[in-house]
């Protein structure tokens, strides 16, 4: 597409992208409704909205992946005559995804080099490889040599946006990049943006959190139904409250659970000497319609112990329902045989099938109790679907849509709706509201909180510290593959939480 000219718009020099009038459509759906933003250089520039309100198609035209219907990409004052990939990166716009674009069996100064190999009498010059990436990791933290399959969360995001750097990118932009960090990771992130913006790199920063807006931003944008909702140039000038009424067009109440003393009750759920990779627990139970968190950095034992039970990770142990005492399930199938139902972290890869529709995904993991003689029941399908369809409040004209046109919110919906489907009596979700607004947020939590209700145990694994004070009962902070802390009532706050975490 041509960009046309500046229309008299006059370049400033502290502004180094400027989104003007952008519009996009798909038919009849507007995603952009004339959007129009100033990136300051040398700054990190926040972007919020709620799931569909329009952000990954505005980071989509930034980037080149989308073509604009309408609308102007203005870079150092010059409007730029083609939007697409290469012409963007050439400009000095690099996309770093949330998922970080790593070949695992390189090193990490193979992957830096990436597209920018040296070459010397047409073979690549693996000295100067090695002594450019040397140079550039300098202070980052990251060995050359490593190979890229080894690096934790951090380095591995480091390590993108560094390649961005030094491919040209002057502004990078940062899909989501705390997703799945701890607290400590998160910091070390920032601390590594911070030092970069010194030296003159600026960032778009696309989160959900407020906190991260306030803690690491100069600026931020908010977007609604695809128009811009509002900002500030200082964000110091603005609350967490103000974001989240911009970005929800209202006041946002948030959930917070009603919590339940459950001692003394028979427990629902019993385990006993469960031993495994990075598993040594000795005793847990829980009561039936009691909400436990688990939480505790990375490899402590509280995302192995939700996938242990639903026989995702190899373990032995004891496990008790209902005063019945079986092993461990050996595999999902029989998980949910027992009535045990668990809900991914990552959806995109295992949570739902994008091609498949709405009706189709909720009804998948229940589809064995509807089959009778290698046929399917449509019509105790056509209830289930109803029935989910609309207690999970997905935002869609209907269940014949596929998944992959809902946003990430309505996705995690349909995806928390499968697993309801297949009535369990044990509930275990997995960072059940990363990547989703702060609206789509409390939705999910209420509809847990309803579950828990009829009397369903629920586990909620999560390293958000404010999810967790707000819709369980205890939280088991992990540590060593066994339970090191318990935290009840009033004892359950954000600060405590964190230290006995990085305790």
């Amino acid at each position: 597409m041509t960009i046309h000219d500046t229309g008299g718009w006059t370049a400033t020099d502290d502004v180094i992208l400027r989104i003007d009038d952008v519009a996009k459509s798909y038919g009849p759906v507007k995603a952009l409704r004339g959007v129009t933003l100033d990136i300051r250089r040398g700054t990190i520039h926040g972007l919020l909205g709620e799931n569909g309100a329009g952000k990954s198609t505005l980071v989509g035209v930034i980037s080149g992946q989308r073509t604009p219907t309408s609308g102007r990409i203005i870079m150092n004052g010059q409007p730029l005559e083609r939007v697409d990939v290469k012409a963007m990166e050439e400009a000095g716009v690099f996309l770093v995804t949330q998922e970080p674009m790593i070949i695992d069996n390189m090193t990490a100064a193979e992957n830096l080099m990436l597209g920018i190999w040296p070459v010397r009498n047409g073979l690549v010059d693996w000295k100067a490889l090695r002594a450019d990436a040397a140079r550039m990791l300098d202070g980052s933290g990251i060995d050359p040599a490593a190979l890229a399959g080894r690096l934790d969360a951090v380095a591995r995001r480091k390590l993108n946006i560094l390649r961005a750097m030094f491919s040209g990118g002057t502004v990078i932009i940062l899909d989501e990049p705390t997703a799945a960090l701890t607290v400590a990771d998160r910091r070390q992130l920032f601390d590594f943006m911070r030092r970069l913006k010194a030296e003159g790199v600026t960032f778009i920063f696309i989160s959900h959190y407020n906190d991260e807006i306030l803690e690491i931003c100069d600026a931020v944008s908010v977007l609604r139904d695809g128009s811009l909702a509002g900002g500030s140039e200082d964000v110091r000038a603005m609350t967490s409250e103000q974001l989240s009424e911009l970005v929800l067009g209202r006041g946002l109440t948030l959930f917070q659970r009603a919590r339940r003393d459950h001692a003394g009750k028979a427990p629902a759920i019993s385990l006993r000497e469960v031993r495994g990779r990075h598993l040594a627990l000795s005793a847990l139970d829980i009561a039936p319609g009691e909400i436990v968190g688990f939480t505790g950095l990375p490899g402590a034992g509280a995302k192995e112990l939700a996938r242990a039970i639903f026989g995702l990770h190899p373990a032995r142990g004891r496990l008790t329902m209902n005063g019945v005492e079986t092993g461990l399930p050996g595999d999902p199938r029989m998980a949910l045989d027992a009535g045990i139902a668990f809900l991914s972290d990552d959806r995109r890869r295992d949570g739902a099938v994008g091609q498949m529709s709405i009706g189709q995904n909720i009804a998948l993991s229940s589809l064995p109790s509807r089959a009778r003689f290698g046929f399917i029941d449509r019509a105790a399908e056509a209830a289930v679907v109803s029935r989910y369809f609309g207690a999970m409040g997905v935002k869609s004209p209907g269940p014949e849509y596929a998944v992959d046109t809902l946003s990430g919110g309505n996705q995690q919906k349909v995806c928390l709706g499968r697993v309801l489907a297949t009535d369990p009596r044990l509930l275990i979700v997995d960072e059940p509201t990363r990547g989703i607004d702060v609206g789509v947020k409390q939705d999910v939590l209420r509809i847990i909180d309803a579950l828990s209700n009829t009397g369903v145990a629920v586990i909620i694994v999560s390293t958000d510290t404010d999810e967790l004070v707000r819709a369980v009962d205890r939280v088991c902070v992990f540590g060593q593959g066994d339970i090191k802390e318990t935290l009840t009532g009033e004892d359950i706050t954000v600060e405590r939480l964190r230290a006995s975490v990085q305790a």
